[in-house]
């Protein structure tokens, strides 16, 4: 009995370490995240979130009124040490504005954060896998040639999906799962 537990505990430990799971369908983790669209810098964009039987449901509509031009789907602020992971799984599907995967280090909005563009599904569900060294820095939506650096995954405070296209239009973004791995 003692030896069946200390195999089971030593297996949960090399999950553990192997892979981080955020998983909307079966562990329901997306009750927790947030929607941050432009209107907190006077933009009239619009999102919402709904957790489904199977995934996290994220969808509105992109306004350029009044300064606008984006819509978010944020895990709260935590810090999330993910230096022992090289890569990225994403399961999704999407419609209309494209997405892209943010990983922010600060809480201010100004300071630069990462993102990698997500590829358009037409709805139909895509699972991407990406290495976290390819995620560009970001200054207030423009990219700058810096990609993130190995060393910076151990400060990662925030992950997260923004709308990657500054335009009007409609978006459906649904989420399986992340898995960092």
């Amino acid at each position: 009995m003692k030896t069946q537990l200390i195999i089971l505990l030593f297996s949960l430990t090399l999950n553990q370490q192997n892979s981080i799971l955020i998983d909307f369908g079966k562990e329901k983790k997306g009750r927790y995240w947030n929607v941050v669209n432009d209107g907190v810098m006077g933009g009239l964009s619009k999102g919402g979130k709904k957790i489904t039987k199977n995934s996290l449901l994220f969808m509105g509509e992109v306004s350029l009124d009044n300064n606008g031009g984006f819509s978010s789907l944020r895990k709260p602020f935590s810090e999330v040490d993910i230096s022992n992971f090289s890569d990225v799984e994403i399961r999704y599907r999407s419609s209309g504005i494209s997405f892209a995967f943010s990983l922010a280090v600060s809480r201010r909005w100004y300071v630069p954060n990462y993102k990698i563009s997500l590829e358009s599904t037409s709805s139909e569900w895509k699972t991407t896998i990406f290495k976290l060294t390819d995620l560009r820095k970001h200054y207030i939506g423009k990219a700058l040639n810096d990609r993130l650096k190995k060393e910076t995954l151990k400060d990662i405070i925030r992950i997260g999906f923004i709308t990657d296209q500054k335009k009007y239009g409609e978006f459906e973004f649904e989420l399986d799962y992340i898995k960092f791995k």
